[in-house]
């Protein structure tokens, strides 16, 4: 019986296949999905994922790995990764070239790596190995379900994705197909997308149980609110998505176990959330954005960095001036 790891690559056209298998998948693929070839299908793109990250600008697992021997952040250039195999299930080994102990800071994350192929028999971390399928069955213990997400999948693993770029591609691609309503239907269901470092670090590692009911009710709140908001209006303009792609962005910081009761990010998304209740910004209105309001950007850094006091006294100030600089800054499209 095999009891090691097997390395493998992709061949050439492999990838191109795996993103065509992709395409013809449902938007939504459990991770613990009830087919076998699907379970294997889904670990083997969230790996992919993940280990195209490594080593790179995306790579947020690096940003929480220090040696564990002199206790020094670990250099970018050191990592490194593969793709591994181990009885059908498929993963994805990190590691850092010249350093004998790894030291993950992050709450949760050694129950996420495989303990027989991580540590050594000195009880010392030298790789982290990743299987999806058997974190997947680690946070079912406490209520959530990962899932592959089609079009994000496609857009970041396989397409957006540029090493050399501070951000996905995605970005505007988000804001456009209005991810906020999709994200906030998975928050509902207790759906966690799984699909690279970020969600390793930010997302799966430290969840509990009482995190995901609470988040179960913030999605659903925000799902409705927002098909409140856009009604019968299937592609509305970008002057209309300012808001809700604000919401989505600080929706998706709370889904984070080291953000679940952060008071600013919650102060301001009950703002966002009460403007667009209002319609303060008509999503129906026929306007075309020209810039993007500077007091975007100063309201997510507000709400993400400041004290709660400070959130409190500016906060509401930054979001007239958002809601002002989307008029002055946008023109009737006829």
């Amino acid at each position: 019986m095999n009891t090691k790891l097997r390395r493998f690559e992709f061949a050439p056209g492999e990838k191109d296949l795996l993103r065509s298998q992709l395409l013809k998948r449902q938007e939504i693929t459990p991770v613990l999905a009830d087919r076998k070839e699907d379970r294997e299908f889904a670990s083997l793109v969230i790996s992919l994922g993940i280990h195209q990250e490594i080593g790179t600008i995306h790579d947020e697992i690096s940003k929480f790995l220090f040696d564990g021997t002199t206790g020094a952040r670990i250099p970018l250039d050191r990592m490194r990764s593969e793709l591994v195999d181990y009885r059908g299930y498929r993963g994805v080994r990190i590691w850092a070239e010249g350093v004998q102990s790894l030291d993950p800071r992050v709450q949760g994350m050694r129950e996420l790596i495989h303990p027989k192929f991580s540590y050594d028999p000195e009880g010392r971390i030298h790789s982290l190995v990743f299987f999806p399928e058997v974190i997947a069955r680690i946070a079912a213990l406490n209520g959530a379900e990962l899932v592959l997400v089609r079009p994000w999948a496609n857009n970041t693993i396989f397409g957006g994705f540029d090493p050399e770029k501070p951000y996905y591609e995605a970005n505007f691609w988000e804001l456009v197909n209005v991810d906020a309503l999709r994200y906030a239907g998975l928050l509902e269901k207790k759906q966690i997308a799984f699909l690279g470092t970020h969600d390793i670090v930010s997302h799966i590692a430290g969840i509990t149980g009482t995190g995901m009911v609470e988040l179960s009710a913030r999605g659903r709140e925000v799902k409705e609110l927002l098909e409140n908001y856009f009604g019968e209006a299937k592609r509305p303009r970008p002057y209309g998505l300012v808001l809700p792609y604000a919401l989505g962005l600080l929706i998706d910081d709370l889904a984070q176990p080291m953000n679940y009761l952060h008071p600013g990010r919650a102060l301001v998304v009950s703002l966002l959330m009460d403007a667009i209740r209002n319609r303060r910004i008509d999503p129906s209105e026929d306007r075309i954005l020209m810039k993007y309001p500077r007091a975007y950007e100063k309201l997510i850094e507000l709400a993400r960095q400041a004290a709660h006091e400070e959130v409190l006294a500016h906060a509401p100030r930054l979001v007239d001036e958002l809601i002002h600089g989307l008029r002055e800054l946008s023109i009737p499209a006829a």
